[in-house]
Order: structure tokens, then C-alpha cells, then sequence
């Protein structure tokens, strides 16, 4: 099924027909893989209280615990301990329950891989969940950074992927799987980005895709079925897809919403295009242009929360306001010393803007400063960061 944005000028809405057979959805399998290289994040909470009824190996001064919850898990989590092989050391050694039996004195401790000032990482993680078909394996990366001891944190990253070659409408493609929200599972899909798993195919401009029930490749749409562990995913060519009509303004280059249909790049003809019929999220927008010396200047909008939420429907377009202008944010903060600026650019519906000449960052705005009296002066540069 082809979704072209220049059908928009004859159709507003309805069902397209693909026109094919549709095949029955096999199972495709995929290939585990580990890497120390994170494939989404995820904060920890921690404590420096032991957990109730969890039996500890003998561990040294202030250990600190962690509790990362999972659904593959019967009780929900596994406790994880932090704790230094000195008495006042950097926290290097890990143990985690990996099994699932409740027990952390049971388990081999793991020692960090690599060390600075501040953080200890940790290789791969292996933990075992009891799945239908067997035992089920996953891999959890884990960072511990101190800076003082009143402010640690815990890093958590999926420390696993899957990926192989696909059949996406006649063609081979390799398609990956990420646990972007770090909790043991492949399929999930939600209406915040942040609590989705990711889709890559090869050769997709998009880079990634958030799961949905539609997959997006090229101009083609697939639904999608991925399994819970990840270990396969079912496609075939989506069928009698209903579309309506979104306008943005004209000046918007390129158009990213997600939802529960799926994740979808567009690029608006006269500010007008379709999507499958639901309820997304505005995921970004690009604007491009160039200057009076030829120069190409690309502003974007990311980081949007609930409140740009839109519904596409068949018999009323979508009029979605974003783009510019842009607004410029100052806040200032006292201290001992003086006072802290910062500028932040944002959007209409509050998201954070980005603006690029060419491949880069123009030069930061500065900052002139006089007292009321006037004996005062003085002029700062931001800095990106």
C-alpha cells in the first residue's frame, strides 16, 4: 500500500485499497545479540536500605540497591547491589539476582570494566527469565556514577538487541530491535515515546521507528507483530487503511507524529498531507531555508509532551499549529557569586528548538548586561550545553 503525500490534492480522507492478497503473517526470526553499547536508557532509583527478605552476600560499608522492574519477571523485579571493594572506594562491584529466586548471597559478584572519577561500568548483564517455550535470556548494561555522597545515580541500558534479514514486501531487509525502555521486553508501544521500543530497517531515512501497529517503509505501510522477547516479528502489506487529512503551516519542511497506529515522517505538500486514521503525539518538525547569501538554515522542534496530542479523522482535518515563531527563554539564577543566565529557544507548544546553519550550530547568541546607574557593562556569550 503506497502513501503519497501528493494524493493529498484529490483526497481528504477514506479508505485506501492496496489492492493485494493479503499473505498470512509468518513468523520471521531474528538473531541475539549482546553490546556494552547502550540500546535505550533508564534511571534506577536508589536506596541505601536493604531490601526486606532478600538474603545479601557479605558486602562492604554502605552498599546501595537498586530495583529494576521487569513484566517477564513473576514478582515484577530483581534487586540489584552496588557495593566497594574498598571501605571508601568507588562502588565496583555489582550483584544481581539473576535467576529470580529473591537471593542476592547466591551470586557471583561482577567487577567494573571500566572506571573514572566520578562512574563504574559494568560488561553485559546476564539475567534469566522462565519463559513459555523455555528459559529466556537478556542482557541489563549498568553504570553507577558518584559524585558525592549525597548525589549517586544508576544508569540502566539494554545491553541486547535482535535483528535479521526480513521479507518486506518481496525485498530482504535488516530489520533490529531495540528495548528503548529497558525493561526485558521488545513489543512495547504506548502513547509516550519514552515507554516505546524501536524499530530500525535498513535503508529507512527515519533512522528509527517507534513501534506501532503500522510499520512505515518507504512508501509502503506493513502491520507488525513483534514478540514479546523480541525472538521474532510477523509482517505483512497493511489492508483498507482509513486516512485523514493534516494541515500544518506552509513554511513546515518535514512532519514526524507517532501514535498508536505508528511513527510516520512527512513532508507536506502546501501544508497539507494524510496519516492513518488515530490519535497521535507531535513527535517534530523541520523548517529549512536559506539566507540572502545562499546559506541553508534548518530549524527543528523535539521534546514534545502530552499536550501536543491530535486526533486524524476522516471527515475534519487535523490543523496542527507548529513551526514559528520560535521563543527565546531567559532565566536567571542568583548565587553567592552573582547570577546564572540561560536561554533556552522552544516552540508554540512548549518543545525544545534547535537551529543549524549548514551541518552546524551558528554562533551563540550573547548576553549585554548594564546596571540601572549605568557604571556597569558587560557582554557574555552562551554556550551550547
Amino acid at each position: 500500500m503506497k502513501l503519497f503525500g501528493s494524493w493529498v490534492g484529490w483526497f481528504a480522507g477514506g479508505v485506501v485499497a492496496g489492492g493485494m492478497t493479503a499473505l498470512a503473517a509468518a513468523e520471521q526470526w531474528l538473531d541475539y545479540h549482546t553490546t556494552s553499547e547502550g540500546r535505550g536508557y533508564r534511571w534506577l532509583e536508589l536506596s541505601t536500605n536493604a531490601p526486606p527478605g532478600v538474603p545479601l552476600p557479605k558486602l562492604g560499608a554502605s552498599p546501595c540497591f537498586v530495583r529494576w522492574t521487569t513484566p517477564l519477571d513473576p514478582q515484577g523485579a530483581r534487586w540489584i547491589c552496588f557495593d566497594r571493594a574498598r571501605h571508601y572506594g568507588p562502588y565496583n562491584r555489582v550483584f544481581l539476582d539473576s535467576n529470580g529466586d529473591g537471593r542476592l548471597d547466591d551470586e557471583t559478584p561482577q567487577d567494573a570494566v571500566a572506571m573514572d572519577d566520578y562512574s563504574a561500568t559494568f560488561a553485559p548483564a546476564r539475567v534469566v527469565f522462565k519463559g513459555e517455550d523455555g528459559p529466556l535470556t537478556y542482557h541489563l548494561n549498568l553504570r553507577f556514577m558518584r559524585y558525592t555522597e549525597d548525589d549517586m545515580r544508576v544508569l540502566a541500558s539494554s545491553g541486547c538487541y535482535y535483528d535479521g534479514k526480513v521479507n518486506l514486501g518481496g525485498k530482504k531487509r535488516l530489520l533490529t530491535l531495540e528495548d528503548s525502555d529497558v525493561n526485558g521486553t521488545f513489543n512495547d508501544h504506548a502513547p509516550d515515546p519514552a515507554d516505546c521500543d524501536h524499530v530500525i530497517v535498513e535503508g529507512d531515512k527515519a533512522g528509527y521507528r517507534l513501534l506501532g501497529q503500522m510499520l512505515e517503509v518507504g512508501d509502503e505501510l506493513f502491520t507488525i507483530e513483534v514478540a514479546r522477547d523480541g525472538a521474532f516479528v510477523k509482517l505483512e502489506p497493511a489492508q483498507n487503511v482509513t486516512l485523514g487529512q493534516v494541515r500544518v503551516p506552509e513554511t513546515v519542511s518535514e512532519f514526524v507524529a507517532f501514535g498508536a497506529p505508528g511513527h510516520f515522517v512527512r513532508r507536506p505538500a502546501n501544508g497539507v498531507f494524510t496519516l492513518p486514521v488515530g490519535t497521535y503525539r507531535v513527535h517534530g518538525w523541520t523548517i529549512d531555508r536559506k539566507d540572502d547569501k545562499g546559506a541553508a538554515w534548518k530549524i527543528s522542534g523535539s521534546s514534545f509532551n502530552d499536550f501536543s496530542s491530535f486526533a486524524v479523522a476522516v471527515d475534519k482535518p487535523a490543523a496542527l499549529d507548529v513551526g514559528e515563531p520560535v521563543l527565546a527563554a531567559l532565566t536567571a539564577t542568583e548565587n553567592k557569586g552573582g547570577a546564572d543566565f540561560s536561554l533556552r529557544l522552544k516552540g508554540r507548544l512548549g518543545e525544545s528548538v534547535e537551529i543549524l546553519k549548514g551541518p552546524e550550530r551558528p554562533r551563540a547568541p550573547r548576553l549585554q548586561l548594564a546596571s540601572a546607574s549605568g557604571p556597569f557593562r558587560a557582554t557574555n556569550t552562551f554556550e551550547y550545553g
